[in-house]
C-alpha cells in the first residue's frame, strides 16, 4: 500500500511562515505564505504577511500587488480591520524618501513636492480642491496619505531622559 503524503492545512503554511518571518528568514517565509495561498487562494491574511516579507526584501512592486490582492479578498470577506490596515499601507506607499531629494525629506510619489509643504498648506486652511488646483500634479490620495503619515509618525512614543 503506497502512503499518501498530506499536505499542510493553509493555516499550518501560515503559521509556519510566521514563524520564519519572525526569524527573519523572508524568503522561507513567503514560500510558506504561498502554500497557504495555494491550499486557500481567498487567503486574505497570507497575501498580506507574503506583502510585508517581499517589503522586508526589497521586493516593492511584488509587495505592492500582495498588498492589493489582499485588500481587495478583505473586503470581499469583510474583514474591515485588515481592510483598514492594507489601505493604510498602500496610503503610505505615496510617501517617499530619497537621500539626494529635498534633503532626504518625506516626498509625494518621488516627486520634489514634500509632505511638510502639503500639511503646511492644510495648517493654513486651504482645502483639498485648493492644493490640487495649486500643485496640479498631486491626487487627492496624496494628500490623505500626507495625513496618514503625519498620523503614522505621531504615534512614535516619547521618551524623556
Amino acid at each position: 500500500m503506497k502512503h499518501q503524503h498530506n499536505p499542510l492545512s493553509a493555516e499550518a503554511y501560515f503559521m509556519a511562515g510566521n514563524e520564519k518571518s519572525k526569524s527573519g528568514d523572508y524568503k522561507d517565509a513567503i514560500a510558506a505564505y504561498t502554500h497557504a495561498i495555494r491550499v486557500k487562494p481567498d487567503f486574505a491574511r497570507a497575501y498580506y504577511t507574503r506583502g510585508e516579507a517581499k517589503d522586508k526584501l526589497g521586493q516593492i512592486s511584488e509587495a505592492t500587488t500582495d498588498f492589493q490582492i489582499a485588500g481587495k479578498l478583505a473586503k470581499q470577506a469583510g474583514d474591515v480591520s485588515l481592510t483598514v490596515t492594507i489601505e493604510q499601507k498602500l496610503q503610505l506607499r505615496r510617501i517617499t524618501s530619497e537621500p539626494g531629494k529635498c534633503g532626504g525629506r518625506p516626498c509625494i510619489r518621488g516627486m520634489r513636492i514634500r509632505v511638510t509643504d502639503v500639511l503646511g498648506l492644510l495648517a493654513n486652511g486651504l482645502s483639498f480642491k485648493e492644493i490640487l488646483e495649486e500643485m496640479p500634479d498631486l491626487e487627492a490620495e496624496d494628500i490623505l496619505a500626507c495625513l496618514q503619515f503625519a498620523a503614522h509618525k505621531m504615534d512614535a512614543p516619547v521618551t524623556t531622559i
